[in-house]
């Protein structure tokens, strides 16, 4: 049976911002000279396995090396594509190989040497942004970048191409990871299957692929990132970033799903070691005493427990100023559950005294 003609409009491309890491090393710039702020970290990395032909791709992280040319140098990919939202609906595409004909509402690269490469309009990949790739031969590679933390969008009665930070080790269903979710109660996704748009029409027992990126309907407008969701003040830097003399910064953890989920806090150190965090715990004195509050060390993580459905706890993280030892340092906050969702939050402390 031929795939529903219907209308969509998918993820916008994310405009270029000062990432946290941009922001530090621009304040840096004059006592950072000598010192190689590309590899303060923390880095992680990415395996892409591409089939021969279209591949639906999903980028959970901002690579070192951001231009086209030099993400794919050396694989067999021909072209890359990345759909933004158009003034008005344009039809589903059954086939991805349907776009190369009329390329309006795409951003598109093309691999030097080809006859077309000087069509090219897509210029940077990006952290959690979906693409369409496609591939002369089955090929597997592996891609460096830094943690950018992001969110999905979904634009309201449509469908959108997203993509979500899997955990690989837990990998969720489509029935478990949107439990809970009425803009996405319909279920009504396409995964990209031998080159073909297929509806999964099994959400309770299709396991989510990390790094695959599918066609997702939204009834109405929707912000929804997974079965839970982590936020804090100045997100769209990408990461929290911390002067001397800035004091705790509260992140909000909320469970979205419909089930309880067991979440964790686990810490992925920067070349410069690992950035000392803490959090702030009030204490709860005698009735005519005030509340007080302590610092308690992070170590290499927090167990944040059981969070029933609906219910978020809230953070107060600073960092323990009196120990730490360089004038930039980082570190990535990696939130995760049992529902199988990973949401890194990267962390930069700025300390210019520190520089010489």
């Amino acid at each position: 049976m031929q795939t529903p003609t219907f209308s969509f409009l998918a993820t916008v491309l994310r405009t270029p911002t000062l990432t946290v890491i941009g922001i530090a090393f621009s304040l840096l710039a004059n006592q950072l000279q000598a010192q190689d702020t590309e590899s303060v970290g923390p880095l992680r990395t990415q395996t892409i396995e591409l089939k021969a032909g279209w591949n639906a791709v999903y980028l959970d992280l901002e690579p070192t090396n951001a231009a086209p040319n030099d993400f794919f140098a050396g694989t067999p990919v021909g072209i890359a594509a990345a759909y933004f939202r158009p003034a008005t609906s344009m039809e589903f595409i059954e086939s991805p190989a349907d776009l190369l004909g009329d390329r309006k509402n795409w951003s598109m690269w093309y691999a030097p040497g080809r006859d077309d490469h000087l069509l090219t309009d897509l210029y940077r990949m990006q952290a959690h942004q979906a693409y369409l790739i496609f591939s002369e031969e089955a090929h597997t590679f592996t891609v460096t970048g830094t943690p950018f933390y992001g969110t999905a969008t979904f634009y309201p009665n449509t469908f959108s191409l997203v993509g979500f930070p899997i955990h690989a080790s837990e990998a969720p269903t489509l029935g478990n990871f949107f439990a809970g979710s009425e803009p996405h109660e319909d279920m009504r996704i396409y995964t990209l299957k031998e080159g073909r748009w297929s509806l999964i029409t099994e959400p309770a027992s299709y396991l989510m692929e990390p790094g695959s990126a599918y066609w997702v309907f939204s009834e109405g407008a929707s912000e929804f990132s997974g079965p839970f969701s982590v936020s804090f003040s100045g997100s769209g830097n990408g990461g929290m970033f911390y002067r001397q003399e800035t004091g705790a910064r509260e992140i909000v953890v909320r469970n979205e799903a419909s089930y309880p989920q067991a979440i964790r806090i686990g810490l992925e150190a920067g070349s410069t070691g690992q950035l000392p965090l803490a959090y702030r715990v009030r204490i709860v004195n005698a009735p005519e005493e005030p509340l007080t509050a302590t610092s308690v060390s992070m170590g290499n993580g927090l167990e944040l427990g059981t969070l029933e459905a609906g219910q978020a706890v809230k953070l107060a993280i600073e960092v323990e100023q009196s120990q730490v030892n360089a004038a930039l340092m980082s570190t990535t906050l990696v939130f995760t559950s049992d529902a199988g969702l990973r949401v890194d939050v990267p962390i930069l402390s700025l300390r210019p005294d520190l520089a010489n």
